[in-house]
C-alpha cells in the first residue's frame, strides 16, 4: 500500500507532467477557484484548524470485517445479476458516440492510495484533452445523449462494483477525488486529508446532500459532511445512507 509520502510524490509527478497541457484560460479559472477557496477557508478557520488537529479513531474490527463482507457480496452479486444490463448499456454507448465503453480515472483512496475508478463513458472521447482536469457540471456540454441518461439514473457508476470487489471502494464513504484536486485542496484547506482516513464510497452524506462541486463553498461543505461521517462511522449509519441513496435514485432527486 502506498503511504501518504509516496502519494504526495505521485501527485507531484502527475502535476509536473500535465500542467503544460492545461490551457491558460483553464488555469486562470482554477486560480479563481483557489482564491475563492482561501476566502472560504478564512470563514471556517476555527472548524478547519480543529479538524486538522483531530486524531482519527479507527472503528472496531467487527465493523470493518462486516462492511468488507457486505461490499464483496454486493459487488459480486451486482456484477453477475446486472451483466445483461451491462451488455445493453455497452451497445448504446458505442452506438451514441465513438470511443471506449468504459472510462477509468485515477482517484485518491484510503490513506492516499491511488487507484483506477471505473465508469461507463458518459462524455465524448478525450473530454479533458484540451482543458486538463476540470470539474464536471450539471449541464456539462461534453456529456453525450446516452450519457445524460446514465448520469441521471446513476447507472454510469455501475462498473464501480468492480472497485467494491477489489477493496478500493466501499458502498458508503467519502467520494474519491482526483489527485490533481486533492493536491491543490490539501495545500489550501486545513484538515482536508482527514477524509482520506477511510475507504471512499459509492455514496455518502456529501454525495446525497451536496451533489456536484461547483464552487469553493461546495468543497468546504463536502469536507464537513465527510468529516462528520468519518467521526461518527457505524453500521447503522451506513445502512441508513444506502437506503436514502436508493430512495433518492428512484425518486430522481439524486
Amino acid at each position: 500500500m502506498e503511504n501518504m509520502s509516496s502519494y504526495i510524490s505521485n501527485i507531484t509527478s502527475i502535476k509536473a507532467n500535465s500542467i503544460n497541457e492545461i490551457p491558460k484560460s483553464s488555469i486562470s479559472s482554477q486560480d479563481q477557484l483557489y482564491s475563492d477557496l482561501q476566502v472560504a477557508v478564512n470563514k471556517h478557520y476555527r472548524y478547519l484548524h480543529g479538524l486538522a488537529e483531530t486524531k482519527y479513531v479507527c472503528p472496531p474490527k467487527w465493523y470493518l470485517v462486516t462492511k468488507r463482507v457486505m461490499d464483496v457480496c454486493v459487488g459480486i452479486l451486482g456484477l453477475i445479476m446486472l451483466s445483461p444490463l451491462f451488455l445493453v448499456l455497452s451497445f448504446l454507448i458505442k452506438l451514441s458516440s465513438p470511443g471506449p465503453i468504459y472510462f477509468s480515472q485515477l482517484r485518491v483512496g484510503k490513506k492516499g492510495k491511488l487507484f483506477k475508478m471505473y465508469k461507463f463513458r458518459t462524455m465524448v472521447a478525450d473530454a479533458e484533452k484540451k482543458t486538463g482536469p476540470v470539474w464536471a457540471t450539471k449541464n456539462d456540454p461534453r456529456v453525450t445523449e446516452i450519457g445524460r441518461f446514465l448520469r441521471k439514473s446513476k447507472m454510469d457508476e455501475l462498473p464501480q462494483l468492480l472497485n467494491l470487489v477489489r477493496g478500493e471502494m466501499s458502498m458508503v464513504g467519502p467520494r474519491p477525488e482526483r489527485p490533481f484536486f486533492v493536491d491543490q485542496f490539501s495545500k489550501i484547506v486545513p484538515g482536508y486529508t482527514y477524509r482520506l482516513e477511510v475507504t471512499p464510497g459509492l455514496t455518502g452524506p456529501a454525495q446525497l446532500r451536496n451533489g456536484y462541486d461547483s464552487s469553493a463553498m461546495d468543497v468546504i461543505r463536502k469536507l464537513r459532511y465527510d468529516a462528520s461521517y468519518v467521526k461518527k462511522i457505524r453500521l447503522s449509519m451506513d445502512i441508513g445512507l444506502i437506503a436514502s441513496t436508493f430512495m433518492s435514485v428512484l425518486s430522481g432527486k439524486l
